[in-house]
């Protein structure tokens, strides 16, 4: 069915009325609204009429809400779901959340909270399409250096074209194309926000230093500085209520802020980068004593490139502001990599990463002692 007045489309699936009728009305004003009061009813609507956004309850009478959200991914994988219900326990949550929901909110909800919600998560699915779309145009464009002539423009205007070029066995043809790319990505993605705004960049800069110390190949090198770039591509797909929430997060916050690698995996796989790359993306929160995510690995399991990526990471995080916390200071980061050493991190790349943090330091300082207005006595 054809969208008549450009206005996104919004199902509400709950089994009580009031709830259902009062989402409805507040949403309305913005939306084409439809409602249903349970799961085989909501899975009818979805094949006749796409939707931009589902509120589903989870318990409802005859399919449950899990197996309800099971099937609307099956048949529109790019619809951002928002879990509204009274009935939530942990277990729950956690299930709904590997099957890819925006957000989590219990009854009763908050009036505010839920329209800023349901408005982000439509800006948001906005902006996943056209990141797909960018990565689909990435096999077809005859052209790699025209996209880069559209660098600054945002996603939301488009990337025109990126080089039809694979990465092989030896290494992408044109590697640092394939940066240049990657580093655009993670700038439009970073860039309407100023607690993340070169984040990227910056990891990139420190796990090539880190590669460099190691003397690790070009391509090796490469791989890891696509995947600092990329790193983080995943939280496009969980509301910023969890990434940047104000004091503890509880446990399914914790959970749903974990599927991040998860979801940069499954965006980046189209552009058949090398399993090194997405190995690094996808374990660079594994911990060295075996208790990080998603996979529990641990030592030497962990790719090098993860372990890199993980310390420039956390320093990165550390010293910079966010929302729920002041920057530490570079002394105060540096002493907990070292406090952290040899449980979250690897302590011969803490104790690499400290030594070119010196390095850079005493080059800083001499640099800006030279510059310096010299004293006459």
């Amino acid at each position: 069915m054809e969208n008549q007045n450009n206005l996104p489309n919004i199902l509400i699936v709950d089994d009580e009325i009031g709830p259902r009728e009062s989402l409805r009305m507040i949403v309305k004003p913005n939306y084409n609204v439809f409602t249903v009061e349970n799961g085989n009813a909501a899975i009818q609507m979805i094949q006749q009429i796409a939707m931009d956004v589902v509120t589903l309850d989870l318990k409802m009478p005859g399919i449950s809400g899990i197996d309800t959200l099971k099937e609307i991914r099956m048949i529109d994988p790019d619809v951002m779901i928002i879990i509204i219900t009274g009935y939530g326990t942990l277990k729950s949550a956690i299930e709904a959340i590997r099957y890819g929901v925006f957000d989590y909110i219990p009854k009763p909800f908050n009036v505010p909270e839920i329209i800023s919600i349901i408005d982000k998560s439509v800006q948001r699915k906005k902006l996943n399409l056209k990141i797909k779309e960018v990565v689909s145009k990435f096999f077809d464009h005859p052209s790699f250096k025209e996209s880069l002539l559209n660098a600054s423009l945002s996603i939301q205007n488009g990337i025109n074209g990126i080089a039809n070029n694979k990465w092989n066995g030896e290494g992408f043809s044109d590697n640092q194309n394939f940066l240049k790319f990657a580093k655009v990505l993670a700038h439009t993605l970073e860039e309407k926000d100023p607690y993340t705004s070169g984040h990227s960049e910056r990891v990139c800069y420190y796990s090539d230093f880190i590669a460099k110390r190691l003397y690790l190949s070009p391509k090796e090198r490469t791989e890891i500085q696509v995947a600092a770039y990329l790193h983080d591509v995943g939280k496009i797909g969980i509301s910023n209520r969890f990434i940047n929430k104000k004091g503890t997060l509880t446990p399914i916050d914790w959970a749903i802020i974990k599927q991040h690698t998860k979801k940069s995996i499954e965006l980046l796989v189209p552009l058949n980068l090398s399993s090194n790359i997405l190995s690094y993306i996808q374990y660079h929160h594994e911990r060295i004593d075996g208790t990080g995510y998603p996979d529990g690995l641990a030592g030497d399991q962990i790719p090098i490139g993860a372990r890199i990526i993980a310390i420039s990471d956390a320093y990165d995080s550390m010293t910079s502001d966010h929302p729920y916390r002041k920057p530490l200071s570079n002394g105060d980061a540096k002493n907990e990599l070292l406090n952290c050493a040899g449980k979250q991190f690897d302590p011969n790349l803490v104790s690499v990463f400290l030594d070119v943090l010196k390095e850079m330091e005493e080059v800083f300082l001499v640099r800006d002692h030279l510059k310096s207005p010299s004293i006459s006595y």
